[in-house]
């Protein structure tokens, strides 16, 4: 079996049809189908389920699908342990961000990166928290940018910095003008929130059980543009969001209030396969994320 038969097959997985993988590859559909058969017939088993319209993996085709993945991953991580032999800095970086910190920390960092290593492709891919750690265990992602602690224990997690949680609201609300809020304190208030898969909200949900509060959760939202954009437009509700989302433009004009009794934080950082090889690009992009964290809160 040869690397470019798996990499047809993962191709087949990505696009859901052999035509359309079949038109990424630049290949016809005849000689895609032609390599499946070839394997099939190697490995004595078939690797789709074609007695259903749709396209499916059988047991046999899934396992060796999640085989294939890892197994081009370890050869273009192979590649770029080689270039950084020769010094170079170059290559594929597939990085995954949790939402909260994809939408005002990264554009930031990518911005830089690109402009000083524009050899390195990379591919950004906003996950939850749990969906990411899987994606980089499975070897999927070069490195995460998410919360600690992790759930895998095989990932390492390296602080770039610690936030505190505010009470954002619109400057006609009521609190508009505290110089902080105690937990306890906001039993009644109308809240729209992050929803239940999010770690801000766990965080924010922890510290509610702890000041003993049953909070008032009007409404849940998977977006922070989505929540702050409802803030602007309305006096009556607050929201629970990291310190830094009052960098956002969608957050212009709004009031971020500190919380107390207890103050929520959370702590934000790079994860890594536990004893992975750490390639000189992955490297570069940490450093870089540390450095504008360091801008950014300076500015």
């Amino acid at each position: 079996m040869e690397l470019r038969q798996l990499k047809y097959l993962v191709s087949i997985a990505e696009e859901g049809t052999f035509t359309a993988a079949a038109e990424k590859l630049f290949i016809s559909q005849s000689a895609l189908s032609q390599q499946v058969k070839r394997m099939e017939e190697e490995l004595g088993v078939p690797l789709f389920d074609r007695s259903r319209n749709r396209l499916q993996f059988t047991e046999a085709g899934e396992l060796l699908h999640h085989r294939a993945r890892k197994i081009i991953k370890e050869v273009e991580e192979a590649k770029t342990a080689i270039d950084d032999l020769e010094g170079l800095c170059r290559g594929t970086l597939s990085i995954g961000v949790v939402q909260t910190v994809n939408a005002y920390l990264i554009p930031r960092v990518v911005s830089y990166f690109s402009r000083e290593y524009p050899k390195v492709k990379l591919g950004i891919e906003e996950l939850s928290a749990p969906l990411l750690e899987e994606k980089l265990y499975n070897h999927e992602l070069d490195i995460g940018i998410s919360f600690n602690p992790s759930v895998y224990p095989d990932l390492d997690f390296e602080r770039i910095f610690s936030e505190q949680l505010l009470m954002i609201v619109n400057p006609r609300h009521k609190l508009a003008q505290c110089s902080s809020i105690e937990v306890k304190g906001m039993g009644e208030e109308h809240l729209l929130l992050l929803s239940n898969g999010y770690c801000t909200r766990r965080i924010w949900d922890a510290a509610a059980r702890e000041a003993e509060v049953e909070p008032n959760v009007q409404i849940e939202m998977n977006t922070i543009d989505g929540l702050l954009s409802a803030i602007q437009n309305n006096t009556k509700v607050g929201t629970v969001l990291p310190a830094l989302t009052m960098e956002m433009k969608a957050a212009e004009g709004l009031m971020g209030i500190p919380l107390e009794n207890p103050s929520p934080e959370r702590e934000v950082g790079i994860l890594w396969r536990k004893g992975a090889y750490r390639n000189k690009a992955s490297e570069k992009f940490a450093d870089v994320a540390r450095q504008q964290y360091r801008q950014l809160n300076e500015e």
